[in-house]
């Protein structure tokens, strides 16, 4: 759903099936925007946050997450230390998508 709502406001989505693979992605490309599910097979999404703010840390990390609330205290404390940018509970809407987009793509 992510991918198509990226696709409708314009933007081309790079998708990984796993940490390692999205680690992988990171580590060879200079991307604006990644989002971050918060529960992922093989590394938490705040772990594998942490380990993009070090490889790129220009880079806008939203973690998204179904599991989680914007007013979680590991959410606001990753926010505090800005292993994140945002977060967008599921279901997002596309506004919202759109809206981290834009925050994101100004830096």
């Amino acid at each position: 759903m992510l991918e198509a709502a990226l696709s409708r406001i314009g933007w081309t989505a790079v998708t990984a099936n796993s940490a390692q693979e999205a680690l992988g992605l990171v580590s060879g490309d200079a991307f604006p925007i990644a989002f971050v599910d918060a529960r992922l097979p093989d590394m938490d999404g705040f772990r594998l946050s942490a380990r993009f703010r070090i490889i790129r840390p220009g880079m806008s990390i939203i973690l998204i997450s179904g599991y989680f609330l914007g007013d979680d205290v590991d959410i606001l404390d990753a926010m505090r230390a800005s292993t994140i940018d945002g977060f967008l509970a599921k279901p997002f809407q596309i506004e919202a998508i759109a809206a981290a987009v834009d925050k994101g793509a100004k830096g």
